[in-house]
């Protein structure tokens, strides 16, 4: 019966973080067109990261810096978003190196990122290791992402 009972909340516990994640996924689909859907991301992100620790809160909140970055006006505050965001999602990536959701969203924004920025050195690692590893990811949502972005 106790097994039963833990085998029910990690159950219970896995739906609400799928449910969790389709939250953050869907800002990320209007934070970089809408300022206000990126400073939501930050703000939910941070407060789960800083509640669970898990990796890819890290990851929803460094592309939700991304975002602010280019909403943002002042010069010296798109670098301080962007920078900030770098040092997340490598912090994200560090704790987490074989989470796919990072690591796509760290090629996504590798390839959107200006090349004078320099961002870009993990594309082909990343690109490659999707491409291997999508194919026994169990979230179809997910998967599918990676292979429509990847084309294929």
């Amino acid at each position: 019966m106790k097994r039963l009972g833990i085998l029910l909340l990690i159950l219970i516990s896995n739906v609400m973080f799928a449910q969790d994640l389709q939250e953050y996924r869907k800002l990320l689909q209007t934070g970089e067109k809408s300022e206000r859907a990126a400073k939501t991301l930050i703000d939910k992100s941070n407060t789960a990261y800083q509640t669970t620790k898990e990796p890819i809160f890290a990851g929803f909140l460094a592309v939700g810096k991304f975002f602010m970055a280019k909403h943002a006006f002042n010069p010296l505050k798109k670098m301080s978003y962007f920078n900030d965001g770098k040092k997340t999602m490598d912090q994200a990536l560090k704790m987490d190196p074989s989470n796919l959701e990072i690591r796509l969203m760290r090629l996504i924004t590798q390839e959107s990122a200006p090349a004078i920025l320099g961002y870009n050195h993990q594309i082909k690692e990343d690109r490659t290791y999707l491409t291997r590893e999508y194919v026994n990811e169990e979230d179809k949502f997910l998967k599918s992402y990676i292979k429509d972005y990847l084309k294929l």
